[in-house]
């Protein structure tokens, strides 16, 4: 076959250089498709081996600071009852509102005299988060009440991690960048791929030789074409003038 017999230097060289051509473009082709193939069966985990670590680490969930207290004339005995987050509690720092503050997990703080106001609880975890919470306590002279504390307002506001928020939208955004350029990557290979291929094939197949004719038309001068010939003219008869 001529295909795989080169008669010349030239021809032996096509055929090599066609060969290596071909089999860079078929690995490619093969990388392209392993990749695909790869992605097809685990999209997931491949959307989500994209995202970087950074932006997958959650934030730790910090504690939720709450407490109850019960009233006995000027004393009032304060009992926490915070939650934890990811982390344990590691501090306690209670404002009575007088000027008064103690870092006792549950203390009990007596008053010099009548008081109505807010005590605020805030504890820190061992993640250096924190929670705050405030209950309205009224001791005089008498008083017998018992109550809870609230969220502070001006804890909400700070509680809100706004990475949270965010790190998941980055993650979508990462993921979806790194697919786009995934397909893009896949398109080149696979058309760079198939070129190579086409390159190289057309150097190992025979090529017939080719003779080109170039047919330049002459001017030609046409003649009138009768489709039967003139009648004889008879004798003594007039012959029709000749055709223009």
């Amino acid at each position: 076959m001529r295909m795989f017999k080169p008669e010349n230097r030239k021809e032996t060289l096509s055929l090599i250089f066609g060969v290596v051509l071909l089999l860079v473009g078929l690995g490619l082709l093969l990388s392209g498709f392993a990749i695909a193939f790869r992605i097809v069966s685990n999209p997931s985990g491949y959307i989500q081996a994209q995202i970087p670590p950074s932006i997958q680490q959650n934030a730790s969930a910090g504690p939720r600071a709450s407490f109850t207290f019960l009233v006995a004339n000027f004393t009032v005995t304060f009992t926490d009852t915070s939650q934890r987050g990811d982390a344990a509690i590691a501090g306690w720092d209670w404002d009575f509102g007088d000027g008064s503050r103690s870092n006792l997990q549950s203390p009990q703080h007596t008053y010099s005299q009548n008081f109505s106001g807010f005590v605020r609880l805030t504890v820190r975890d061992a993640a250096d988060k924190k929670s705050s919470g405030v209950g309205s306590v009224q001791a005089f002279r008498g008083a017998s009440s018992q109550g809870n504390s609230t969220v502070d307002p001006g804890d909400i506001a700070g509680s809100i991690d706004f990475g949270a928020v965010v790190r998941p939208l980055m993650g979508i955004l990462v993921a979806v960048a790194a697919v786009a350029t995934t397909f893009f990557m896949l398109l080149i290979m696979w058309l760079v791929g198939a070129s190579i291929m086409k390159a190289g094939w057309n150097l190992i197949r025979p090529r017939p030789e080719t003779i080109r004719i170039r047919v330049k038309p002459k001017h030609l001068e046409a003649e009138p074409v009768y489709a039967s010939p003139p009648p004889t003219p008879e004798a003594g008869s007039m012959s029709p003038p000749p055709p223009p």
